[in-house]
């Protein structure tokens, strides 16, 4: 696994776009050459179902992902192309560009998260990778729909707090015997 690195020298600054999120953690990248047999165990143990595919100059050349794998090999199997006692042998053989998705659709890293979130719930993408505005090919990380649906509803909860923490505030400086008696209407 080749992790992607992550920027550890960012401030506490607000998520606002999608190269937010991927800077902050390691995103797992392969080789199209790289055997499904070594990297599914990588996966499975670090919780990720998805994993960039580059080529050698670190370029993003598809995407991997665990149902993609599942989805291969029940296809080949389930058929009459490999005969129940090499299937075993098959899965050995197997390497990442037999079964990656090919030039996958992508988020640029300046995308906003909620732009992010809207484009992956209308296509019914559950993992996007994301690349460099600058360099369409240039990997940055993969973000999750979960993840994206995490930021958003952390940003709903700020919004939220600082909503009835401004209503306070101004209630306060609306009442006596500053605000001359004045009430704040409530919805």
């Amino acid at each position: 696994m080749r992790p992607i690195a992550a920027n550890t020298n960012q401030s506490q600054k607000p998520l606002k776009t999608i190269g937010d999120i991927v800077s902050r953690r390691h995103s797992p990248s392969f080789f199209e050459t790289d055997y499904v047999k070594i990297i599914l165990p990588l996966l499975q143990e670090s919780d990720i179902a998805a994993a960039a595919v580059i080529d050698e100059d670190g370029r993003l050349s598809g995407l991997l992902t665990e149902r993609a794998i599942l989805r291969h090999i029940f296809a080949r199997t389930s058929g009459k192309s490999i005969h129940a006692s090499n299937v075993r042998k098959y899965i050995d053989d197997m390497r990442v560009d037999d079964v990656m998705i090919r030039r996958p659709e992508t988020l640029d890293d300046d995308m906003p998260i909620e732009d992010a979130a809207d484009l992956m719930l209308r296509r019914g993408y559950r993992f996007m990778p994301v690349v460099s505005r600058l360099d369409g090919r240039k990997l940055v990380g993969i973000v999750s729909e979960r993840e994206l649906a995490v930021h958003l509803q952390q940003r709903l909860r700020e919004a939220t707090t600082s909503e009835k923490t401004s209503k306070s505030i101004l209630s306060y400086m609306l009442s006596e015997p500053y605000g001359c008696g004045y009430q704040m209407e409530t919805a």
